[in-house]
């Protein structure tokens, strides 16, 4: 990995916590936990969802795949944590504000990591193995890219400008 990819990807990471505070900024609780259809998720859901995976996932791996060899990760269900820790029902903007927070954190400990150490690998139980470099924009393209989309769609419903 080069210096330059690093920091775009680093970058990319930042930004979100930024975006995700532009969309929300002023609605209120009730805003973000409306429901665009019956069963789907809330602005709310998504933020609280984001701020779990960070912790839980995400920082997880990453520490797990720079400490062991080659680990195998547990599958995480966002849908049953969702349920389980009555995720509408917590505050969206704290939520959010933990997520700032948390991934600060992320990117500080990423930012330590040697070039050469981004090759190193963890195993996804349903997508195999992946380099802590694909790790990185796994996250970003398949998580932070979707969930960003997902509060605008729900936004664009709830809010016709």
């Amino acid at each position: 990995m080069q210096d330059r990819d690093k920091s775009r990807l680093l970058a990319n990471l930042k930004s979100l916590p930024n975006e995700l505070e532009h969309l929300v900024k002023g609605l209120s609780a009730e805003e973000l936990r409306w429901r665009p259809i019956s069963g789907k998720w809330s602005i709310n859901e998504v933020l609280v969802g984001i701020r779990d995976a960070e912790r839980e996932v995400f920082q997880a791996r990453i520490r797990r795949t720079l400490s062991e060899d080659s680990p195998v990760f547990e599958l995480w269900d966002n849908a049953r944590a969702a349920g389980e820790r009555g995720y509408n029902d917590q505050d969206g903007h704290a939520a959010l504000a933990e997520f700032r927070e948390l991934r600060g954190e992320t990117v500080r400990m990423l930012e330590g990591v040697p070039a050469q150490e981004w090759g190193r690998t963890g195993v996804h139980p349903a997508k195999g193995p992946a380099t802590l470099e694909e790790q990185v924009v796994r996250q970003i393209k398949n998580h932070d890219l979707t969930d960003l989309v997902q509060i605008k769609d729900i936004l664009r419903i709830k809010m016709p400008w």
